[in-house]
């Protein structure tokens, strides 16, 4: 099968017929915690994002990319400060050990990439544009003609790249009013483009891809074999799978295709692309290629389906048998959806969705792919595995390149696709940072950088500096808390401990290397903590102190300042302490005993009732 990209620059990718389609990385959005209503908004910003698009493709992509454990705790390394560098890279180093062991080098990472066909229609036709077209048009037939015949290399115009560029940074603009997006580069084609090709054990953000070109004043030229070559792998066609041989690592690949929704996607419930990374322990990736049907066109398909329907109904009562359930129930839907793209003038969409899924052995791959059926059809949506057709499938994976086949397409609103959640996911913790553990539900490394709370960071959900520990007794807080602190300190940080039980007592001694960087508070009944959070010891402004002591002994008395009898007694006791040479909280007990009222003896008694 012909090779189905021609040409990639930056962003940009144009196929063997012509068309450009711009790529984006859409950064993944944490999903988990939305409530019902959030969950609507962001359902309804990608709706408008698919429905903005009134004529064209698109191409949405899930892959499972690798990221390696060690890199990222490499990376992680150049965020540690302070005097215990050396300390904490033996620790890192060790982590790297234990994490590799147990859950391997490499860890699956889903990524969401969506592809935009860039249509030039705004431009101002004059006669100026008119011939600067010809030309254009001149210089492509030479191109394709020395393309053809001369065979290895291929020649862009840059004129044409900068229109279309521009096309491509516009769209960013208005993508990124709602999503989080980064063009894509050559790094990231290429390692799409191996990654299909049967690469394995390779990260993600290691990856380059010596893509050459020799640019001048008006063309760009680029060696064919340098596009082709991410896809260098020997593949054997079986009858619903495909071997891959990749080096010397060799993979069974099968593709699945929906063929029929036989049931209604409530939402939320049918973020397929979200469930995906929890429901499976082993990666998979995703195609859903796009062709919009304007709204004038659907509404003449969706007539014209009407009109076959009707002609069986009346067929049906001619011949005097009844119309059949299915019949009645698809014109009910066709009346519906005639009604709604009538009133909203959207567009409809013919999709083409695609599964891959690999595995060591056939086996394995079979195993995985029943694993996948049975998951589709709780969702009232069946696949199949097509006969003879995975050769075709596997390029509807590869950017900018068209459907292979129209014999499962399905037309869909913009809604179904917004349903999916593209770009959904479970994202807990930071890229690289400390290790803190792994998240049950996909099994991903959790990295953590306490020192980036309340900095300001364009994206963060919260600015506050605060953090709550939940769970039952015993579930593990106190452990949690204590691995963050003592990591914290390793990473540089300085921690001041206030240890009310006395269970960290021996971090000072068992931990010497850490005594000049922690300070650990415990607050017992010993003689040596007396007085210890007095207020007139812990403040060196009197002033802060004596306002301090109100506050601690109203509290604990629930005097309030509205009490006209009690409440300017115990002031005045406050502030003949705040005066005395020595003050201490204790005194306010004497000097109420001084003045000797009955009022001023039960607030005395009251107060010592707490020492």
């Amino acid at each position: 099968m012909k090779f189905p990209i021609k040409y990639i620059e930056d962003n940009l990718v144009w196929n063997a017929d012509g068309e450009c389609f711009a790529y984006f990385e859409l950064i993944p959005y944490n999903y988990s915690f939305l409530s019902p209503e959030q969950k609507q908004q962001v359902h309804e910003n990608f709706r408008q994002l698919i429905s903005q698009n009134r004529d064209g493709k698109l191409h949405l992509l899930q892959l499972a990319t690798e990221a390696s454990v060690r890199d990222t705790l490499d990376r992680s390394k150049k965020l540690v400060k302070g005097s215990l560098k050396d300390i904490a890279f033996q620790h890192i180093d060790g982590q790297a050990e234990a994490l590799t062991e147990n859950v391997g080098d490499n860890q699956v990472d889903y990524r969401f990439f969506i592809g935009f066909k860039l249509l030039l229609n705004d431009a101002e036709v004059t006669a100026k544009s008119i011939f600067k077209d010809m030309s254009l048009g001149i210089r492509d037939f030479f191109a394709e003609f020395n393309t053809t015949f001369a065979g290895d290399f291929f020649t862009m115009n840059n004129a044409e790249v900068e229109r279309y560029a521009k096309s491509a940074k516009f769209l960013a603009e208005k993508i990124g009013r709602r999503f989080k997006v980064r063009p894509l580069d050559k790094n990231d084609f290429g390692y799409l483009l191996e990654h299909l090709y049967g690469m394995t054990g390779q990260d993600y953000d290691d990856y380059d891809y010596h893509l050459p070109r020799k640019k001048s004043k008006h063309d760009t030229i680029i060696k064919r074999y340098d596009l082709i070559k991410p896809t260098r792998s020997l593949i054997e066609q079986h009858q619903r799978s495909i071997k891959i041989t990749h080096g010397l690592d060799s993979s069974y690949v099968t593709y699945l295709t929906l063929s029929d929704i036989v049931g209604e996607l409530e939402f939320p419930g049918s973020e397929i692309f979200y469930f995906q990374q929890s429901q499976f322990d082993f990666p998979i990736d995703t195609s859903l290629n796009v062709e919009i049907v304007t709204n004038k066109k659907a509404l003449t398909k969706v007539r014209n389906k009407k009109k076959e329907l009707k002609d069986l109904d009346e067929h049906a009562y001619q011949s005097g048998n009844e119309t059949t359930r299915g019949v009645s129930d698809a014109l009910d839907s066709v009346d519906e959806l005639e009604s709604n793209l009538d009133q909203t003038k959207d567009a409809m969409y013919k999709i083409s969705y695609v599964i891959r899924v690999a595995g060591r052995s056939e086996d394995e791959m079979k195993r995985r792919a029943d694993q996948l059926l049975d998951f589709y059809d709780s969702l009232n949506i069946k696949l199949v595995r097509p006969f003879g057709d995975m050769l075709g499938l596997h390029s509807e994976f590869i950017p900018a390149s068209k459907r292979y086949i129209n014999d499962y397409i399905q037309y869909v609103t913009s809604d179904f696709i917004a349903s999916l959640g593209f770009g959904a996911t479970q994202s807990l913790g930071e890229k690289e940072g400390i290790y803190i553990g792994y998240n049950v539900d996909t099994g991903r490394n959790v990295y953590l950088q306490p020192d980036i709370a309340a900095q300001g960071i364009k994206g963060t959900v919260t600015n506050a500096l605060s953090a709550a520990f939940l769970g039952s007794l015993g579930g593990g807080k106190s452990f949690s808390n204590n691995l963050l602190v003592y990591y914290a300190v390793l990473y540089g940080a300085q921690a001041l401990i206030l240890d009310p039980k006395s269970e960290r007592t021996g971090w000072a001694e068992n931990l010497d290397f850490m005594e000049n960087e922690i300070n650990i508070v415990n607050l017992t009944s010993e003689e040596q903590n007396r007085g210890l959070l007095d207020p007139y010891i812990i403040l060196s402004n009197l002033k802060d102190s004596e306002s301090l002591a109100v506050d601690t002994l109203t509290f604990l008395t629930g005097i309030s300042s509205r009490d006209a009898d009690r409440f300017p007694t115990l002031r005045k006791a406050i502030r003949a302490v705040t005066q005395a040479p020595e003050p201490g909280l204790l005194k306010v007990i004497d000097e109420l005993r001084r003045e000797d009222t009955p009022i001023a003896r039960n607030i005395a008694d009251h107060i010592e009732s707490f020492t």
